[in-house]
């Protein structure tokens, strides 16, 4: 039997349309059949929702509080058909389960107040049958108690030295400057960043030169004659390595790299001595550091 062109269009719009039918299906069912979490609150997935929440929940036109039907949950593991069925609105299951897959958890019945757009009236209808897995609350117990372990046991005091001990300028760590009396974590970090921007001592005089240091802080400390200091390439060394030393300040920097970029290499201290932001205290501060090679 032939079919006319009438009829086979009939029959594909016929079809298109059980397949339009099956693809809504799918979608409906899945607020019932959801056992994992829904994606984000999409325009499509709010409109499941919304059929889904209508058929759980008597409207009240005049705006007022929708009367939940609560029955116990817990709100870290319900999947979301059951979310609608206590009542709550689309949107706020869409965003309890985002909550979840960011990490998020409720630790108490108390958290679930948190919820925006939870009214005070529905959160005490549900708040009586809210459970929260063991496994949930313990991790906010256990982290309670460890911090409060930790806040009252007594931090154990660092032994000071007696008078008469010292310790090696150049290689003594923040632990053993934090013997000496009246040296703590700060200044030995102070102590120890210092020593590193100079590229060592070369006298235990230099210690002294540390702001805010007890009186007196240099008889705790002894140099090795082996110690020799860390030298800078002056015609090699960036600006940002030549300023960051301690006895170089941002003006003479400036001088020694634009000397370079104009006149070439720096052979000796003689040719700085015309620029006035030097002196010979300067350059007698500076030999020890600063290599001409």
């Amino acid at each position: 039997m032939s079919i006319s062109k009438e009829e086979a269009r009939v029959m594909v719009l016929c079809t298109l349309m059980l397949a339009i039918g099956v693809c809504i299906s799918l979608v409906v069912l899945r607020c019932h059949d959801d056992k994992d979490e829904l994606p984000e609150a999409d325009n499509e997935t709010l409109t499941t929702l919304q059929h889904k929440w209508n058929a759980h929940t008597s409207h009240d036109r005049r705006g007022n509080d929708i009367e939940l039907t609560p029955f116990p949950f817990d709100p870290n593991h319900a999947d979301s058909a059951t979310l609608c069925r206590l009542g709550l609105k689309p949107w706020q299951v869409s965003n309890m389960l985002k909550y979840r897959r960011e990490g998020g958890r409720w630790r108490s019945a108390d958290d679930l107040q948190r919820l925006y757009g939870l009214s005070k009236s529905q959160f005490e209808q549900l708040r009586p049958y809210v459970r929260i897995a063991e496994a949930d609350k313990r991790k906010v117990y256990e982290r309670a108690e460890w911090q409060s372990n930790y806040e009252h046991e007594p931090r154990p005091k660092t032994e000071k030295f007696a008078e008469g001990a010292t310790l090696p300028a150049n290689t003594a760590d923040t632990t053993a400057l934090k013997h000496i009396p009246g040296i703590g974590s700060y200044y030995a970090r102070k102590i120890v960043d210092y020593r590193e921007r100079l590229g060592g001592f070369v006298s235990t005089s230099q210690i002294g030169e540390i702001e805010d240091l007890p009186a007196g802080i240099t008889r705790w400390f002894v140099l090795d004659k082996a110690d020799k200091p860390r030298q800078l390439r002056i015609n090699h060394a960036t600006f940002k390595q030549l300023v960051r030393h301690p006895y170089l300040s941002y003006e003479q920097t400036k001088i020694i790299v634009t000397h370079i970029r104009q006149y070439g290499a720096i052979r000796s201290w003689r040719d700085l001595q015309l620029y006035k932001e030097f002196t010979q205290n300067d350059f007698k501060r500076l030999a020890p550091y600063i290599s001409f090679k």
